[in-house]
This record gives C-alpha cells, sequence and structure tokens, in this order.
C-alpha cells in the first residue's frame, strides 16, 4: 500500500498510464523532444518511490519507444575520440553492450555521478541511448553536454561531459 494510502494505490497506475499516453500522443505529434522530457520527470518520480515499479518500468519502456522517433541531433559519420582541444579523450569507452540490460542504466548513472566539472565518458551501445540523456536530465541538476559520435544503425557512441561552470550547449535546456 502507497503511504499507507488505499486511494494511491488505484489512482498512480490510472495516472501514469495516462502520462504515458499523452506522452505517446506528444511525440507522434512531432514533439518527441518534449514528450521524453515530461515522461522522464514523471519516472524519476515513480522511481524515487519505490512503491511503483510496475509504472515505473512502463515509462521507461515507453521513453525507449519515444526515442527512436527524435534523431535530429544525431551525427550519422564516424567516431572521433577527440576533445574540442585537440586531445584525445582521456579514457576508454564503456561499451555497454555486453552488460544486461538491466545493469546498463546502473553503470551510466554510477560514471555520471563520479564525474566533476569537465569530466567526461563515452558510452558504446547497441540502440540509441536517449533515454538515459532524459533520466540523467530529469534526475540530475549537472549541466552536461550530450554529444553523438556516431549513431547506429547498429552501434551508438555518445560522448558526456560535465559543462565546465555548468553552462550547457544543449538546447533541451529550453524544454
Amino acid at each position: 500500500m502507497a503511504n499507507g494510502d488505499p486511494n494511491l494505490d488505484l489512482l498512480v497506475p490510472s495516472l501514469s498510464g495516462v502520462v504515458i499516453d499523452l506522452s505517446k500522443a506528444l511525440a507522434k505529434s512531432g514533439e518527441p523532444r518534449l514528450a521524453a522530457t515530461l515522461l522522464s520527470r514523471a519516472w524519476v518520480e515513480l522511481y524515487r518511490s519505490g512503491e511503483f515499479a510496475k509504472q515505473a518500468k512502463a515509462m521507461e519502456a515507453t521513453m525507449h519507444s519515444i526515442s527512436r522517433l527524435d534523431h535530429s541531433d544525431v551525427d550519422r559519420g564516424g567516431m572521433d575520440l577527440k576533445r574540442p582541444d585537440g586531445h584525445e579523450a582521456d579514457s576508454q569507452p564503456v561499451d555497454l553492450r555486453p552488460l544486461a540490460p538491466i545493469d546498463r542504466h546502473a553503470e551510466v548513472i554510477s560514471r555520471f555521478e563520479a564525474l566533476a566539472d569537465g569530466d567526461e565518458f563515452v558510452l558504446v551501445n547497441d540502440h540509441d541511448p536517449k533515454p538515459l540523456y532524459y533520466q540523467l536530465k530529469a534526475e540530475y541538476d549537472k549541466v552536461f553536454d550530450w554529444d553523438y559520435l556516431k549513431g547506429g544503425p547498429e552501434e551508438w557512441i555518445v560522448k558526456i561531459t560535465i559543462s565546465p561552470g555548468q553552462q550547457s550547449r544543449d538546447q533541451e535546456d529550453q524544454c
């Protein structure tokens, strides 16, 4: 029972379904970024509550579905592991492909939490990791840049950088 209130046990699943349906409609109407951003905010609240795992999982699945509609910032070119200053990236890419799908988000989140201003890491995945982007945006106050180095179709490579001085080049901040 959620917080001792049986009404929440009925209300939260129902409202979660409404949020999912509205997010899908918003994405299909040409606003997948806004849909995923709003959905990820709802996901964070459910996830933090620890009591509505089924609804949180449904929202996460919907974020993955919506992310397929948004490829506006994907560079389909080759991988370039150079920083803007011309130096090579500090570490090897984090290859998520061998990990179980359930462990991938946790791996990225733990690395993200350890980053200081100006730090970065590169991840490699077998599908667009855009749902992670929305999750990080919704759950953390850190300002970061999310740069596609390669965008599929079989391999997605993304560089995540904590913005020095907390200034982001990311247009998502407009949502």
